[in-house]
């Protein structure tokens, strides 16, 4: 499983708006968009961060080297 889609799987588990991960990301809905649909595939890690932080999930998660906790 790609990381955008592991992202977007989190935001939807979370029943999140693009707008609102982008907000707590501080970040714009487009960015995040791209992030979920693999356009841009270089996050930076402090995205990352702000991004497991928003959704719940670890960075590991995020990359695939963990699955997540029930």
């Amino acid at each position: 499983m790609s990381v955008g889609l592991r992202i977007r799987l989190a935001r939807e588990q979370k029943q999140m708006t693009l707008d609102e991960v982008a907000k707590r990301c501080k970040t714009t809905r487009q960015t995040i968009y791209k992030y979920e649909n693999e356009i841009v595939t270089n996050i930076p890690y402090d995205k990352i961060e702000l991004l497991s932080e928003a959704l719940g999930v670890t960075p590991s998660y995020l990359f695939g080297w963990e699955e997540p906790k029930e």
